[in-house]
């Protein structure tokens, strides 16, 4: 071979750096896609051992006030987004229409019960003390049931729900004593005016009136904060439709909506850990206390009015997200939960010490990105 065919030194560089770079890019693809496995069955793993979900937010009692008579609004009490005691005064609906009824109803009274000549006097305030005392307990009953969700929830002491199981009874107890003196004011009457229908008539009109009186002012059911206020006097309030929003400020507990293949090995008691986007680079702790039987879409934590199941897509197939109920351990008294805050909740079932360490990482991570994102 002449010395003009034979490959120039440059030439073979050439060559030999183009092989390198060729084999060096190979390598990298390789380390990548090698990389893209590990990554791929690290989260399927995890996802089973150390499931995440930032489909997170602070749940708790919110109640849609609604009124149970109907009439314009005479006096409003509160100002929106205002926390309250309970039984504090809210708003109050013009009272001389049921005023009215009231002495109707006990004008009848006298007049059914002088037809028989008896006295009517007594069995009057004695049908008013009764009615104000079931109502007293109505509102005693709600307040209790109230705290028997948030205990099951264990969102409440047990000495708070044994107060207002005492409060309870104790308005069961005045009830009781109430109904007694009514009817020993009606035995008063004589038996002709006992078993008078027109007198029974009167009675049973009295207490209506008396309790459609009582329904005019509206008060908070219990300490919290009243919000959604878009009223003001002389307004009309229609029976069953909502004035205003009560949220219980007090006692929230968090609603993460996981993934069905999540849940393999997320029990009652699990320790889990949670990120608030408002508060960047600290961690809350909580554990389950419930898991939904029930979803129905995409898990924006929406009900669905046809079931009232949570809200799990139509449309593309995804995986299912079932509501996990979780109760914090450690809330600070400077964070201010609000409802509807949005968190990202990292859970411990206590599978995988590894997982978890990788699962603590993350979420000290996440604490801070979640803020930014």
């Amino acid at each position: 071979m002449s010395d003009a065919n034979k490959p120039s030194d440059e030439e073979e560089t050439d060559k030999g750096e183009q092989s390198a770079a060729v084999n060096s890019a190979r390598r990298f693809t390789y380390y990548l896609i090698a990389l893209a496995l590990v990554i791929w069955f690290y989260t399927l793993w995890a996802d089973r051992v150390t499931p995440m979900t930032s489909h997170g937010r602070v749940n708790g009692q919110l109640i849609r006030i609604s009124p149970q008579v109907s009439g314009p609004i005479s006096s409003i009490s509160v100002v929106n987004n205002a926390e309250v005691k309970r039984n504090q005064a809210l708003l109050a609906i013009e009272k001389s229409p049921f005023q009215l009824n009231v002495e109707s109803a006990r004008l009848a009274l006298q007049q059914a019960s002088q037809s028989v000549n008896a006295d009517s006097a007594a069995v009057d305030a004695a049908k008013a003390t009764q009615v104000a005392a079931r109502v007293k307990l109505a509102n005693a009953k709600q307040h209790a049931e109230r705290n028997t969700t948030l205990a099951r929830r264990g969102v409440v002491s047990q000495a708070t729900l044994d107060d207002s199981l005492s409060a309870l009874n104790t308005a069961r107890a005045n009830l009781a004593e109430a109904t007694a003196a009514f009817a020993r004011a009606q035995e008063a009457l004589g038996p002709k005016g006992e078993n008078n229908p027109q007198v029974k008539s009167a009675l049973n009109k009295l207490d209506q009136a008396l309790l459609d009186l009582s329904y005019t002012d509206i008060n908070a059911p219990a300490a919290g904060v009243i919000t959604n206020i878009n009223l003001t006097a002389g307004d009309y309030a229609a029976t069953g439709h909502p004035l205003l929003t009560y949220i219980n400020n007090n006692h929230f507990w968090l609603t993460a909506m996981v993934r069905e293949n999540s849940l393999v090995y997320i029990q009652k008691g699990t320790i889990v850990k949670i990120v608030f986007d408002a508060y960047p680079g600290e961690i809350f702790h909580g554990e389950v206390t419930s898991i939904g039987w029930g979803s129905s879409g995409n898990g924006s934590l929406q009900i669905d009015g046809n079931n009232g199941l949570f809200d799990s897509p139509a449309g593309i197939q995804h995986a299912q997200r079932f509501p996990v109920n979780v109760r914090f351990f450690d809330i600070p008294d400077d964070v201010n939960l609000r409802y509807g805050g949005l968190a990202t909740v990292s859970f411990y079932p206590s599978q995988s010490e590894f997982g978890e360490a990788l699962l603590d990482l993350w979420t000290w991570i996440w604490s801070y990105l979640s803020y930014v994102s």
